[in-house]
């Protein structure tokens, strides 16, 4: 239980001003728990409708020898005269049940206790107040106040304790749209607001970067709710900007909001050994991946143009060594971050973990949180770098526990400052308008981003617009279908829309399906290495480690691979000759069939988004059907080449469409996937079996199987390089109006110049259909499939098929024939198979036959029907 009194006792005024009245006597709720006092903390909340709210986190106890109970006191000196409410928690000190720490945090009898602080002393509940003394040192407080973007020192910025003024108390100056204002006591200073019309009459463009999980989102969303119009931001909760675990960006005038998701308790020490994880039955990252590398690529994204250069950075970093000393890892992660920052950049990087969460009450207790404050503050001065601060975000959160996302029940549970609402507020253009994002402590923190990137009020006023201008909202995305696994892409390629936000819909996610694999079985087997909460799941992180440099993600998932990791596992250094020696005779080598995709929204060419996901699943299907693995590469495997940037400029000067600059971007993408084998996605296997590709493969000289149509080629890294950069000399440096730009035509300059420039060029993909027409059926003429490798289902292909009535659908209009190229496909491999199994002399070569007498390297072989055979008599 908890009883509350007022001390008898006050400090003496010794004030020089003996106008200023003598300070209240304070009022102590003090907690008593006579039965096991060491497992219970308590938090203590007194709120006033409006007015006030202030907490105590985890009381200070201490024990009381006279009756050997531990007691916990909370000194509090009220603000104002008025009815309050007092909450007091149990929280159990530093055990965790539930492990989305959603744990029972039961309200201590007699709360909700209401009390009176009047003016005289009137017994029962009812306790005096000097309510003059009180505002008297608030207003000095205010007045004395410098705005807080202005304070340069470190140890005052890391320290945010301060009040909660509500809406009906007189302090309106610079409160947020609810009419609450904070006010920090330490820090010496006030935070400013600006208004919507304040932000839309910035006169030159200014970027705010949000670098967190959904709880640093929640400031994000209150940024964007602050600036769009009630018609733009109608949908705000449901559109795919509301919830986004990917890249989100905001542009409204000259302001651009950006969020990236961005988890640094997923980070990993620099050259920590290879590991595959598994978040769940999912691949979150492959063992040649690193989160912390595509963090440090984002950080490279954000700086890579100075004039897009961020004003304002909002970061969650990791720090969880209270107590133990200078944290390695928070170090090493936030330096190597910082040594991308340009010298002269004269930005704010905001720095908070994710203890300012509602999360950290129940894990912070009165001694180690001040303990905390000591070490963040000796380790911003070790930065030694005047552009960053420290946001003890719980200093300037825990006032508003009770009233965050699940209210005075969900003290004690992960949780977020925001929610989505739908509160009418006055503008101060005078215009009706509507909070779809209320959150007091997003709000306020979102107000201090803006304070750091559009300077002081004052100055502000001096540079803005004459009148606001209300332009067309811009709004990109590049946001995964789910949390898990947890993602960090850099340079993400981003939808945009202009215009109102609207429901998020299936097509306006970023697909990463082609990407997510599933766990294989050996790693799920793996004990689960960490735990980690989120708003809905449980997410059990898996990390395997993988040893052999020649098990790729992909072998890995197969069975053989699984026997050879089972055998690595309990390995030591001396052992591992022998086991890469077991493993090269138990794990056959598999190439892998790489392709390009990248999904567009809406589709393109004739084909819905969903049937060209269909032809990319058939691709898949047949091509591992021939005993090949299978690796679809995206864009962000393109990002990582070092001349992506220079090509991509290159390519948008000349005005070439998405489709053809994705055509490009293959290329650079098997430069860093390592080269090898690719095809298009409508390529589909015919004599190219794995084992013949390994074969073919052993030589990295670069050979294009369809002449310069770049449907299937082969390469090494090194060669692919070589190749891309050929193609990129000899763009023109200005596109003439008739003149058509792709890949293809640039491998045709290439193919024309420097005799071939030392490329094999031969034709063995098929680019026809022979079907036989019967009375009523197609039969595969087998006999015009050998020698092929592969045969390619383009448009032409198609649209040649249908109009001759041999495309393997009957029916079909040639629209029809290109959408369906998925379903014709496999038709067609069916036949081819059932071509291959009758082996048939007068038709059919048969493939022992074929890869015994035939010299793949010899260019001689084209597209003649004419061949020749050896037979024993």
């Amino acid at each position: 239980y908890f009883r509350v009194i007022q001390s008898m006792s006050t400090k003496k005024n010794n004030s020089s001003n003996p106008n200023i009245t003598a300070p209240t006597p304070p009022i102590l709720v003090e907690v008593i728990n006579t039965r096991n006092p060491e497992n219970y903390e308590y938090t203590v909340t007194i709120s006033s409708n409006k007015i006030y709210t202030g907490t105590a986190l985890q009381v200070k106890s201490t024990k009381h020898n006279a009756t050997n109970s531990f007691r916990h006191i909370f000194r509090w000196i009220p603000s104002f005269p008025g009815e309050y409410k007092i909450f007091v928690h149990q929280v159990l000190n530093g055990v965790h049940k539930d492990p989305l720490n959603r744990q029972p945090t039961p309200l201590v009898s007699p709360s909700p206790l209401s009390i009176i602080v009047g003016q005289q002393k009137g017994g029962g509940n009812v306790f005096e107040i000097s309510s003059e003394a009180t505002m008297e040192r608030i207003e000095d407080r205010i007045r004395k106040s410098v705005p807080c973007q202005t304070v340069n020192r470190v140890d005052a910025y890391s320290k945010w304790s301060g009040d909660w003024v509500g809406p009906d108390t007189p302090f309106q100056d610079h409160s947020i749209r609810t009419g609450w204002r904070f006010l920090p006591r330490d820090m010496g200073c006030h935070i400013e607001s600006f208004s919507r019309r304040d932000l839309l009459s910035i006169s030159k463009k200014k970027s705010i970067w949000v670098l967190g999980t959904s709880v640093f989102r929640g400031v994000f969303l209150s940024l964007v709710d602050l600036i769009l119009s009630p018609e733009e931001k109608e949908e705000l909760s449901s559109s795919v900007i509301g919830k986004c675990w990917g890249r989100a960006l905001i542009k409204k005038g000259n302001l651009e909001l950006v969020y990236q998701d961005f988890r640094a308790q997923m980070f990993e020490p620099f050259g920590s050994p290879k590991v595959m994880e598994c978040h769940n039955e999912k691949i979150a990252k492959d063992a040649d991946d690193s989160f912390i590398q595509n963090a440090a690529d984002t950080w490279v994204e954000m700086f890579r143009d100075k004039d897009s250069w961020p004003d304002v950075i909002f970061m969650f970093v990791l720090y969880d060594n209270v107590g133990h000393g200078r944290d390695g890892l928070f170090f090493t992660h936030l330096e190597h971050f910082m040594s991308k920052i340009p010298p002269s950049w004269n930005g704010t990087l905001l720095l908070a973990d994710r203890f300012w969460s509602a999360i950290g009450v129940t894990h912070r207790s009165y001694h180690k949180y001040h303990l905390y404050l000591e070490e963040i503050n000796e380790m911003v001065h070790a930065l030694n770098d005047t552009r960053v601060r420290w946001l003890d975000g719980m200093g300037i959160s825990r006032e508003m526990v009770m009233y965050s996302e699940y209210g005075p029940d969900g003290i004690g549970a992960s949780q977020h400052f925001h929610g989505f609402c739908d509160v009418p507020y006055l503008e101060d253009m005078g215009q009706n308008n509507t909070m779809r994002v209320c959150g007091n402590v997003t709000e306020i923190l979102g107000q201090l981003l803006l304070s750091h990137a559009l300077g002081t009020k004052k100055q502000f006023d001096l540079e803005k617009l004459e009148e606001p201008k209300d332009e067309a909202l811009e709004y990109c995305h590049a946001c995964p279908l789910a949390l898990t696994p947890f993602k960090l892409v850099a340079y993400p390629e981003v939808t945009c829309s202009e215009g109102k936000l609207h429901p998020r819909n299936d097509d306006e996610v970023y697909s990463f399906k082609a990407k997510q694999k599933i766990c294989p079985q050996w790693c799920l087997e793996h004990e689960v290495d960490e735990v980690i909460p989120s708003q809905s799941d449980m997410i059990n992180i898996r990390r395997c480690k993988v040893d052999l440099a020649d098990v790729t993600t992909s072998s890995i998932e197969s069975a053989s691979a699984a026997k050879v990791k089972s055998q690595v596992r309990p390995t030591q250094d001396n052992q591992k000759d022998e086991l890469l020696s077991t493993a090269s005779q138990s794990l056959p080598t598999k190439p892998i069939m790489h392709t390009f995709f990248e999904s567009v929204v809406g589709g393109c060419c004739g084909m819905s988004q969903e049937q060209h996901e269909q032809l990319l699943k058939a691709w898949k299907e047949s091509w591992e059907a021939r005993g090949w693995e299978t690796m679809i590469l995206t864009a962000q495997d393109a990002r990582k080449h070092k001349d992506f940037g220079t090509l991509e400029k290159k390519l948008i000067s000349l005005e070439i469409n998405e489709y053809n600059r994705r055509c490009y971007w293959r290329w650079l993408a098997m430069v860093e996937a390592g080269g090898g084998w690719i095809s298009d996605y409508d390529v589909f296997p015919l004599e190219l079996t794995a084992e013949l590709g390994a074969e073919m493969g052993k030589n990295g000289t670069f050979k294009a199987f369809d002449n310069h149509v770049p449907s299937l080629i082969h390469a090494s890294s090194n060669e692919w390089d070589r190749v891309i950069h050929l193609m990129m000399d000899l763009l023109p440096n200005k596109r003439a109006d008739d003149t058509v730009i792709s890949d293809m035509y640039s491998l045709l300059e290439v193919s024309k110049s420097s005799s071939k420039n030392s490329i094999v060029w031969s034709y063995r993909v098929k680019t026809s259909i022979n079907y036989t027409k019967g009375s009523d059926s197609l039969s595969l003429d087998c006999s015009k499939y050998s020698k092929q490798l592969a045969i390619h289902f383009s448009h032409h292909l198609c649209k040649r098929a249908a109009s001759a009535q041999v495309f393997p659908l009957a029916n079909v209009t040639i629209d029809e024939a290109v959408a369906r190229r998925a379903e014709a496909a496999l038709l067609l491999m069916d036949d081819y198979r059932n071509c291959q199994d009758r082996h048939d002399d007068e038709h059919v070569l048969p493939k022992k036959s074929l890869r015994s007498f035939v010299n793949y390297n010899d260019t001689s072989v084209n597209k003649s029907d004419v061949y020749f055979r050896v037979i024993q008599s």
